[in-house]
């Protein structure tokens, strides 16, 4: 294994599930059904509008911010996180039961903040914890099944995937989750943002 491959090079992290596509807040179907403690005790979530990136303005230095829940109190490696280029997200769908991978946040930045929420009926301010240009965050139209029978293929050899944690990935890591996500998903944008993402871990 050559120096670049053994640097983690990408995060598979966890969202709650919202049945509005992160666009804005999720169902009261959704709130009952979370496996998240905060959004069980609280009634509420911060991830409301992580895809929201093309819906609601950006920071005011240009960049969209959204939340990880589980970076949150337990954040990433300063030196780990050096040579990440993309934080991909995976959701459990509690009408089916199943897992799946819905998107992501490419070239991402770890850092801590709030902003106004633009949403009516969701008077707080939001919490967040990463941020990207809006270029580089992607929802996917057709989201990719993840089950315990990936974990060989798609992390690291010997690691499973984190239940209250996240996972850091390796350069070979990341180019399988962008090969199945682009293949379930021909968009321009999508493949732009794959090559970016290739070019920059070459």
């Amino acid at each position: 294994m050559n120096i670049i491959e053994e640097k983690y090079c990408g995060i598979l992290a966890t969202i709650d599930w919202n049945s509005n596509k992160w666009q804005n807040v999720p169902t009261i179907e959704d709130l009952e059904s979370t496996k998240f403690g905060y959004v069980e005790e609280n009634n509420k979530t911060y991830t409301a509008i992580n895809f929201g990136h093309e819906m609601y303005p950006s920071d005011e230095d240009e960049y969209y911010s959204g939340l990880l829940p589980q970076l949150w109190t337990k954040t990433p490696d300063k030196e780990k996180s050096k040579t990440v280029k993309i934080v991909i997200l995976k959701s459990k769908n509690w009408k089916d039961g199943l897992t799946y991978i819905v998107g992501f946040y490419a070239f991402p930045i770890f850092e801590k903040g709030r902003k106004k929420s633009p949403i009516d009926t969701f008077k707080e301010y939001f919490e967040t914890n990463i941020k990207s240009l809006p270029k580089d965050i992607y929802l996917l139209e057709n989201y990719v099944l993840f089950n315990e029978d990936d974990e060989k293929q798609f992390l690291p050899k010997g690691k499973k995937v984190g239940k209250r944690g996240y996972n850091y990935l390796t350069k070979d890591n990341v180019c399988k989750f962008l090969d199945v996500m682009t293949n379930k998903n021909p968009d321009s944008k999508l493949m732009g943002i794959k090559f970016r993402i290739i070019k920059s871990l070459n």
